[in-house]
This record gives C-alpha cells, structure tokens and sequence, in this order.
C-alpha cells in the first residue's frame, strides 16, 4: 500500500510538470515584415527570379533585401556599374504608420552583379518614421522592384503557380 501512495504522489508531481512542458503557448507580435519579391510574370524577360529573391522590415527600421538572377529582355544576366547613378535598380516601400497619420514611398537603390543585388538601408532617420514611439505600428502596403528604366519587374507577396 505505501507502494502505491508513493507512485500516486510522484505522478501528481511529475505529470504537471510534463504537461506544462508540452502546453500551447499564445502566440507574440511579430518584430518583422518579410515577403518574397516575385517577378511580375514568372519565366518572362527581362525579370528576375522568385527564388531567393525577397525583402524584410524590422522593428529597428532596418530594412534589407535581395534580388536574384535578374535577366534583360536578351536573358542575359544583368550587372550595373557598382556606384550609385542611373542604372541602378530600386525597391519601393509603400508604409504608413497609423498613430501618427503618416505614409508614404521608401525607396533604396542597389547595384545587381552578375544578375544578384542585395540592398540595405537604415530608415530609423527617415522623415516618415518622425515623431513614432515604441509600440507603434507600420502598415507596409505594397513593394515594387523596378529597372534602371522606372519600369516594374516586380512585387512584394506572392506568385500563384
């Protein structure tokens, strides 16, 4: 008997304890919008690929990106000249942010080599972001990647296969 009563108070402590370890716990805010860069018609030239291409926003304005093997209307891959000027390619950011009834365009230009360009830039000094606290929301409404020409190549979101 004194058995029994010692595995019944082991297993009143020990099951608790399991089950607390394999509880379902509430899922937090995300810290990041992120989102692949999909061509606007897949397999078309000049474009880019959907694969490893994409785009990311943090809560500390960092905003970072990549775009792979961008091809011209000959499929041939595309490499611009490696400082900022006119053939460079952008990535446009449409954001507003609520509470402080502000929105507008971020764009950021990079450099494609061999047909692959990344870009980075820090918005936490953007006029945009003024006068927004800690706990504010940023609302990114749309992405678009475009040519050295101003033309679109591409979106922000998905492609439906």
């Amino acid at each position: 008997m004194q058995m029994r009563s010692r595995m019944c108070a082991l297993a009143v402590a020990i099951v608790p304890g399991i089950l607390m370890a394999f509880a379902v716990r509430p899922a937090s805010a995300g810290t990041k919008i992120q989102a692949s860069l999909v061509p606007n018609v897949a397999g078309t030239m000049p474009g880019f690929s959907e694969n490893g291409s994409s785009i990311k926003l943090d809560d500390h304005l960092s905003l970072k990106g990549k775009v792979k093997k961008v091809v011209d209307g000959a499929g041939a891959r595309v490499t611009t000249d490696g400082v900022p000027s006119t053939d460079d390619y952008t990535v446009e950011v449409d954001v507003s942010v609520p509470a402080t009834l502000t929105s507008g365009t971020v764009t950021v230009a990079f450099d494609v080599t061999n047909g692959n360009g990344s870009f980075a830039e820090d918005l936490s000094t953007n006029p945009l972001f003024a006068g927004t606290t800690s706990g504010d929301g940023v609302a990114v409404t749309a992405v678009r990647v475009k040519d050295s020409g101003g033309t679109v190549r591409g979106v922000g979101g998905f492609a439906i296969h």
